[in-house]
């Protein structure tokens, strides 16, 4: 499957959330060259907890799978006595390990739903020169998260502004916390990736505080109990509230939606993507040209 026109490589990590990975893989899947879907074969979450993922999801992925992109990874990622967040990274190490060498690696979570991916990937193909000699070019882009904090009746609080960097992309697709890369050397682009994030129902938000991999970082029951307290009246008073690095969430606004659906439309009219390009002057940029050459 794998050849030397797999420019864009996609890795999700399939888990209790699954449902989300649709509403991404209609923003990812025509862009992509190769899509890796990956997933715990015995149904263990990162904190040793049992989930299941019903059989219709792999039929449902199977059937929008026209192109035939994706493939499908199952291991054994649960190690008892290890920490959630080495069990995060772990896996992700052991996915880019399954998506081979070359290529450009974004690893996206399934409730992530990146705004106009194709111009994204343009910009990628475009300076596909630094995956000649990765090594002597590695390279990391993050982007900017556009996180949902609570669904409301009318639509969805969101953080702001929408400044928080995400790590996306790698050439050297290595990670050392999470999907934060072993190479230091990183570029930021302005790319809009939605994350759907606390945007769940209380179950849900549960679930995933007790299962990923910043469980043990804060002090979840108490920051869970602020967000079912949060509403359309009292969101202004939230100020500077990230739970690990404050500053990083400035405050919240709101945008009237329907569904996530509706949001994403809205948000990419609202927020048209623009032309992406290179973010270092032109020396910088031929430097890392001629390194790729020899």
């Amino acid at each position: 499957m794998g050849n030397k026109k797999d420019i864009i490589k996609v890795g999700y990590l399939l888990s209790y959330d699954y449902s989300y990975i649709f509403n991404s893989l209609k923003q990812v899947y025509d862009f992509a060259d190769q899509i890796f879907i990956c997933y715990d074969k015995n149904g263990k979450t990162w904190a040793g907890n049992q989930f299941s993922i019903p059989d219709h999801v792999f039929q449902d992925i199977k059937k929008l799978d026209i192109q035939n992109k994706i493939t499908f990874y199952s291991d054994k990622f649960y190690v008892e006595g290890m920490t959630t967040i080495d069990l995060d990274t772990r896996q992700r190490n052991k996915l880019s390990e399954k998506m081979g060498k070359g290529g450009w690696h974004l690893q996206i979570d399934s409730d992530e739903y990146p705004v106009d991916f194709g111009k994204l990937t343009s910009f990628l193909k475009k300076h596909q020169y630094l995956l000649r000699k990765p090594e002597k070019t590695p390279v990391n882009f993050f982007v900017n998260f556009v996180t949902l904090f609570k669904q409301t009746e009318d639509g969805f609080l969101v953080i702001s502004p929408y400044t928080e960097p995400c790590f996306l992309i790698t050439n050297v697709p290595v990670y050392v916390n999470a999907r934060y890369p072993e190479n230091p050397y990183f570029l930021r682009l302005d790319f809009n990736n939605i994350h759907q994030s606390w945007a769940r129902s209380p179950e849900e938000i549960s679930q995933k505080i007790n299962n990923w991999g910043h469980n043990n970082d804060f002090n979840t029951t108490e920051f869970l109990n602020k967000w079912k307290n949060l509403n359309s009246e009292n969101y202004m008073k939230w100020k500077n509230f990230h739970p690990l690095t404050p500053t990083d969430w400035k405050e919240l606004v709101f945008i009237k939606s329907k569904n996530i659906e509706e949001f994403i439309t809205k948000f990419e009219t609202a927020y048209p993507q623009k032309e992406i390009t290179m973010p270092l002057n032109l020396k910088k940029r031929l430097k890392l040209y001629f390194k790729s050459l020899f």
